[in-house]
């Protein structure tokens, strides 16, 4: 019995991606992903009992070597504004690849349908977002940040992070941006995000303050 070795694991790991990628959730097939490896069949389930599982571990392996990079650079600090711009463009740039515009696509149309969506997020959105909303509790209990919610002030960034680019998870059919539209979105994402979030020198909510007369 031929023993089984993480490179092996890997080059299988790196082999379902390429096929994922092409094929989508639905016709992807294990005989091809393990053709790709040169091995059998048999040696691709003695390292993954199915497909689910092998899909299971790509997006995990996606999730933790792409988006924990953005998510990782969330240092708590007094500099509120630049990290959060940093981790918007690294955010964006991460999720705007091709790459993974794919993977998400695959999500989206098979989700309904399985419990892939599920999946998804337990292996990727939660996780990050949840480190988030971590990041955004400590900005709050240290005065940085009006006291609400962790867990929905995390959504709220997100979804105004992303708000430039839903035709990019919904098509995929549109460039990926450059660094300087990026870092413009992030920046006006933040403008309206910390006019609701932000605490001025006063203590008060930005979204508190009296109108200019």
């Amino acid at each position: 019995m031929r023993v089984k070795t993480e490179d092996r694991r890997l080059a299988i790991l790196a082999a379902a991606t390429e096929v994922f990628r092409a094929r989508g959730y639905k016709a992807a097939s294990m005989a091809e992903i393990a053709e790709r490896t040169g091995g059998s069949k048999a040696t691709l389930y003695s390292y993954f009992s199915s497909k689910d599982e092998l899909f299971r571990e790509v997006m995990k392996t996606q999730a933790e070597d792409r988006m924990m990079g953005a998510f990782g650079s969330l240092a708590p600090g007094a500099d509120l504004a630049g990290t959060l711009q940093r981790f918007g463009e690294h955010y964006l740039d991460t999720i705007l690849s091709r790459d993974l515009l794919i993977m998400r696509s695959i999500v989206m149309g098979e989700g309904p349908r399985s419990s892939m969506g599920r999946m998804f997020f337990d292996n990727g959105p939660a996780e990050g977002w949840g480190q988030l909303a971590r990041f955004l509790e400590g900005q709050m209990q240290a005065g940085r940040l009006a006291s609400r919610s962790p867990w929905r002030a995390a959504l709220q960034l997100i979804s105004l992070l992303e708000a430039d680019y839903v035709e990019f998870f919904m098509t995929g059919l549109v460039d990926k941006p450059g660094p300087e539209r990026i870092a413009e979105s992030v920046a006006a994402a933040l403008a309206v995000y910390l006019h609701g979030y932000g605490v001025d020198a006063a203590g008060m909510t930005s979204s508190s303050r009296e109108p200019l007369s």
